[in-house]
């Protein structure tokens, strides 16, 4: 008898789940509002891309910071300046920008503006300070690559 009320609970719950996610059904959860931004076609569709955009900044991030590849198909800079919002020109200024819309949404921390600008052609640069390529510890790093890529010499 107790198995059967349990099953009945979760066909229950199962179905009211479903209902929740078919077209024109309420949810008790708003979703997003994502207000108009400046770009067109996302280099992916939308569905891959709310699945999977961490993936490609991630993978994107390792290629250019590990092989200086820069302005490549998934280029966080590219995704700024198509996702500003007109209004704010910002990923993350208002509720309603894109970045923050999504992320307050399902709860997840935007972190990847501790580093990098929120606004498209901001006069300041995205790097870290410690890893400009002007600064100091990047003039290190050319001539330790440097210094790794010669033939070594014999005493």
């Amino acid at each position: 008898m107790k198995l059967r009320v349990l099953a009945l609970l979760l066909l229950a719950c199962g179905l009211s789940a479903q209902a929740a996610d078919e077209p024109g059904k309420s949810s008790r959860v708003p979703r997003p509002v994502i207000e108009a931004a400046k770009g067109g076609q996302c280099v992916e569709p939308a569905d891959d891309m709310r699945r999977n955009h961490m993936a490609y900044l991630k993978h994107q991030r390792d290629d250019t910071m590990h092989g200086g590849i820069r302005g490549a198909k998934y280029s966080l800079k590219a995704c700024i300046e198509c996702h500003a919002s007109p209004a704010t020109n910002s990923v993350t200024a208002a509720p309603t920008n894109f970045c923050i819309s999504c992320h307050s949404y399902a709860a997840v921390k935007v972190d990847c503006f501790e580093c990098h600008a929120t606004q498209p052609g901001k006069a300041t640069s995205s790097f870290h300070p410690l890893v400009h390529p002007t600064g100091a510890t990047a003039a290190l790093s050319r001539q330790v690559r440097q210094l790794a890529t010669q033939p070594a010499t014999k005493p």
